[in-house]
């Protein structure tokens, strides 16, 4: 069966927004299929293993949706929808995207009727970025549907993988939004569309400059070494530094009048765009080129998915900061097939009356050049859905090592799993244990060496996304004195804890565990039991915050879950809310639901 772009995007769009909607908003009522099919006597052909009705009592509405696919980590595959019609008292083929217009509505009634009409008031703009998200992964999909040796292949590079996700994140409503870039602009500085560019560079009086280094090498150093290997006669002022910018960013700040009034006074000059070709990784404001040494995070005027994505001064610092700490721990050493990239200097211009003056840049460490860039994966690119008739990058990965070793694909897929919860899930928890450091270890920050086509190497990337606990914090200020001038950087234990159940199980873990299940090359409840095992040792083995986390995750009822649709519609902007908190909410826990079933099968069992 052929598949237009647009309904391959709509579909995606579809299982996206669901999902989210079952967590976050109305878990529905579910039924197995036959069950349904008997009490409700559809005209309509169903073949889900299941049915869930939703009830949208502002609208005197209800929904069924066919479930393909039920999975125990929570992220289901949705089929068919349909409607119940009270006239014609029969339910009837409905489309999606109205559909998820009218859940959206629902959400806005319900805002209403509690006396929210502030919250209300957003669902506007759901409704366009649903839409421009649907819109845009439809062109990504229209772009690259013939090009699937460079979207699934194993042996694929780096930048291959990070321009490999076409329907973006999968537990957020709206994955491909990104309000701010025009039509023209993305065949440039998507990933997906695989474009490079020339960074645009600005000439900055040195007197503005701010900048710092964990390394010996200052961030203005770092710059021009790296520019003068593409262009070896430049030469730059004594008294001026060379900022490079994203084009998104310079185009946006050549029209602020604080750049302005600098560039008047000749203290900033435009020199326009120089030097080698990056592409963008699947962040789109991190850029990269296999024969450069660093990467570059940039701030850019453009909102992706939740939040308009700018650098802010803390970010800067604690990239620094950070990688003079690892250094300190020395954990990697301990643990070597976990890493961790640096961020190890910053750079960024200083104008009056602006705490960031939007020429804000991240310097990153580059641990895959050219030559050393095969079989990296973000574990996001490893899981996403794959184009109708193709199978996905892990299916695939799992298949090609069953049929080289000539053993069977669950062996396989066992140890496979095993591979990556040594060298992920275990240090990761291991860190926060032993030195009080939690990472967003989210699906997208985490990247996987699969060069054998095992996990040998886990890395993790994101200078926003650390977690120092305040109980750690004299221990880790004797050892970095100067994290004492980086009070944001600590948190209370509970608040790090809610985030960290949210980015190492729910979005990283559960992700894994899912399209095992999805690829029928796995159970998702032999691997949900096989890591509640895993847990079970290292509560015993570890003696500080991560026992206690551990115990929290394998006893709670439900855990803690980054609500995106929520998100959405209370148009959180969660890089400029308190704590850059996002709407959290509260979901079943996939080790306490089996810890019920063994309970229950041995009182059975006892009973016989």
């Amino acid at each position: 069966m052929l598949h237009s772009a647009k309904q391959i995007a709509e579909h995606a769009t579809f299982q996206a927004f669901i999902n989210s909607y079952l967590r976050e908003a109305n878990c529905g009522y579910w039924m197995e299929r036959e069950e349904w099919i008997q009490e409700q006597q559809p005209s309509i052909p169903l073949s889900g293993d299941s049915v869930v009705e939703i009830e949208l009592p502002g609208q005197t509405t209800v929904f069924a949706v066919e479930v393909i696919y039920r999975s125990r980590t929570g992220r289901h595959l949705i089929g068919s929808a349909v409607k119940y019609c009270s006239q014609r008292r029969e339910w009837i083929q409905h489309d999606r995207l109205p559909m998820m217009i009218a859940l959206i509505h629902e959400l806005h009634l319900m805002a209403k009727s509690n006396g929210c009409h502030e919250l209300a008031s957003h669902f506007d703009e759901l409704v366009l970025r649903l839409i421009e998200s649907y819109q845009i992964m439809a062109s990504y999909v229209e772009e690259r549907m013939n090009d699937k040796i460079s979207l699934y292949s194993e042996e694929s590079t780096f930048i291959e993988a990070e321009q490999s996700l076409l329907f973006g994140h999968w537990l957020h409503p709206t994955p491909k939004s990104r309000q701010g870039m025009a039509g023209w602009q993305h065949p440039h500085y998507a990933p997906e569309l695989k474009g490079r560019f020339q960074l645009h560079y600005f000439q900055i009086d040195r007197e503005l400059v701010r900048e710092a280094s964990a390394s010996q090498n200052r961030a203005s150093e770092i710059i021009l070494h790296s520019l003068k290997k593409s262009i070896p006669h430049l030469t730059v002022p004594h008294n001026n530094c060379l900022i490079p910018m994203h084009p998104l960013q310079a185009q946006w700040l050549l029209q602020q009048n604080h750049v302005r009034e600098a560039v008047e006074k000749n203290l900033i000059k435009d020199l326009g765009p120089m030097g080698a070709y990056y592409s963008a990784t699947s962040s789109i404001r991190t850029v990269y080129s296999p024969e450069k040494e660093w990467m570059f995070k940039f701030s850019v005027p453009v909102k992706i998915t939740n939040s308009l994505r700018t650098n802010r001064l803390h970010e800067l610092r604690a990239g620094t900061e950070m990688t003079k700490l690892k250094d300190k721990l020395r954990f990697t050493e301990k643990y070597p097939s976990f890493r961790i990239i640096d961020d190890p200097a910053y750079i960024t211009a200083e104008l009056p009356g602006q705490k960031e003056s939007g020429f804000e840049v991240i310097i990153r460490s580059n641990p895959f050049p050219e030559r050393e860039d095969k079989g990296i994966s973000s574990i996001a690119a490893l899981v996403q859905d794959p184009l109708p008739g193709e199978r996905s990058r892990l299916q695939r990965t799992i298949e090609r090592l069953a049929q080289a070793e000539m053993r069977d694909p669950q062996e396989i897929s066992m140890d496979w799993f095993e591979k990556y919860w040594r060298c992920s899930i275990e240090p990761l928890l291991r860190l926060y244990d032993e030195h009080g450091l939690a990472l967003e270890a989210h699906q997208q920050n985490s990247v996987l060496d699969l060069s054998s086509g095992y996990p040998e190497a886990y890395y993790y990337r994101d200078n926003q996304g650390y977690y120092l606990s305040n109980s750690y914090r004299g221990n880790l200020c004797e050892l970095l004195p100067s994290l004492a001038k980086c009070p944001e950087l600590f948190y209370e234990d509970d608040l790090i804890q809610e985030r960290f159940t949210y980015y190492l199980f729910m979005n990283q873990l559960f992700s894994v565990i899912c399209r095992f299940g999805q690829d029928s090359l796995f159970s998702e409840d032999l691997l949900i039991e096989w890591c509640r095992e895993q847990l079970g040792h290292l509560e015993k083995e570890l003696s500080r915050q991560g026992k206690a986390f551990i115990a929290h995750i394998l006893h709670s009822e439900k855990l803690a879950y980054k609500a995106n649709l929520l998100t959405r519609f209370h148009d959180v902007d969660e890089l400029l809310a308190k704590n850059e908190q996002a709407v959290y909410t509260y979901i079943p826990n996939p080790f306490a639901i089996s810890k019920k079933e063994e309970n229950y099968a041995e009182a059975a069992s006892a009973a016989v």
